[in-house]
């Protein structure tokens, strides 16, 4: 086991994105615009036309990945996540016409009319990502 202690929180951000914004790149932009190198997701709720994530295959020893790829439209009820290093890693619950949806959302989702994102920042941290599959 691991864990990190920073010394508190800093900034909060409610982030809105609209229609056709990619959801990673329009997160980090304006973490980077702020200066936000550690954060934490809060709250998040919307609508995605775009899709993209991956969920796991097996319980084996190293991860084999199930990449989706999916047409909307989508409602999130959440997404969870960190910025570490000023770079995003969310987790997702959602729904569709054609069902619902759990996963690591990956780059290349896309907004239906609105997400709302409510971020705050972690102070303290000098923390990098480092990936477990090799």
């Amino acid at each position: 086991m691991k864990y990190y202690m920073g010394e508190g929180v800093g900034k909060t951000l409610l982030i809105e994105l609209d229609r056709g914004e990619e959801l990673f790149s329009g997160v980090e932009k304006v973490l980077e615009e702020e200066g936000i190198r550690n954060a934490y997701i809060a709250s998040a709720v919307g609508s995605v036309a775009h899709l993209e994530y991956h969920r796991p295959l097996h319980m084996g020893e190293v991860t084999d990945d199930e990449m989706l790829s999916l047409e909307g439209p989508f409602e999130f009820g959440d997404i969870m996540g960190t910025v570490i290093d000023g770079v995003a890693h969310f987790h997702f619950s959602c729904g569709g016409v054609g069902g619902n949806h759990i996963g690591h959302l990956e780059r290349g989702t896309t907004v239906l009319y609105l997400l709302e994102l409510l971020v705050i920042e972690l102070k303290g941290f000098d923390l990098e990502r480092k990936m477990t599959k090799e």
